[in-house]
């Protein structure tokens, strides 16, 4: 009995982590293609393409100035990411940076 229940905890420790693996290198690929300003690291800028997602969270965006067309700085990676729009700095949730996709400086 003991030995079928550490083969069950083993299993599912072998599972968790290669789901955690997985995750890893789907975001890692995602990293490697995305424009989006959740990738965006610390220092860099960027200029605002588009607004996807709900029309709802869109609007909230372009409130905080995160609108096309706006230069947007990335101030500190991570979630919240915390940018800079010409004068107002401010945080904003790695889900809704997924939306706002941009061209990123180097």
């Amino acid at each position: 009995m003991l030995s079928r229940i550490k083969r069950k905890i083993a299993h599912q420790r072998h599972a968790a982590q290669q789901r955690v693996t997985r995750h890893h290198d789907d975001h890692h690929e995602h990293e490697m293609n995305c424009s989006a300003l959740c990738c965006a690291k610390s220092g860099q800028s960027a200029c605002i393409l588009h607004l996807i997602g709900e029309a709802g969270e869109a609007a909230r965006l372009r409130d905080l100035g995160l609108c096309e067309g706006a230069r947007v700085t990335v101030l500190r990676d991570g979630d919240p990411l915390v940018v800079r729009v010409e004068d107002a700095r401010f945080g904003i949730g790695r889900a809704a940076a997924m939306n706002v996709l941009c061209a990123l400086d180097n």
